[in-house]
């Protein structure tokens, strides 16, 4: 994992955004291993599927709550819902059997939760190149315009 503690106030920004962005490609990694390890036990018996929720654990280390405090300062402002989107929860049941074998891996749910884990680890991978380049363009310079 990557950690930048001495960077001058204005990089402090870069510096946990290359924090955070790191650990989420960490657990993108564990996830696509969990997955990985779900297809391959596809036809083993009695297998129950893996997964890894990183998001709620990103969330917990970085203190954000599954709330969000909304803030009316007009009566024409519209009124939102105080509870957050809850997306990145597993809708998979664990004690769940698709087959007489009672395993409950289905390869094509897998496959495409192995795409969208490979699409959140790419975007993942472009948002740290382009903090990598604010922060060359910010040593390069030098503090010059």
């Amino acid at each position: 994992m990557l950690t930048y503690k001495n960077i001058t106030p204005g990089g402090v920004v870069v510096s946990n955004n290359i924090n955070l962005i790191s650990q989420g490609l960490d657990g993108a990694l564990n996830r696509h291993k969990m997955l990985s390890n779900n297809i391959a036990n596809v036809d083993t018996p009695n297998y129950k599927r893996k997964d890894v929720d990183f998001i709620t654990a990103l969330r917990n280390q970085f203190g954000q709550k599954s709330s969000l405090s909304l803030a009316t300062t007009d009566n024409n402002h519209i009124v939102g819902s105080k509870k957050a989107n809850k997306s990145f929860e597993s809708p998979f049941l664990k004690n769940t059997s698709y087959r007489n074998d009672k395993n409950n891996v289905d390869i094509d749910v897998e496959m495409g939760e192995v795409a969208k884990n490979g699409i959140y680890y790419n975007t993942l991978s472009r948002q740290i190149n382009t903090q990598f380049i604010i922060l060359k363009d910010v040593i390069n310079k030098g503090g010059r315009q």
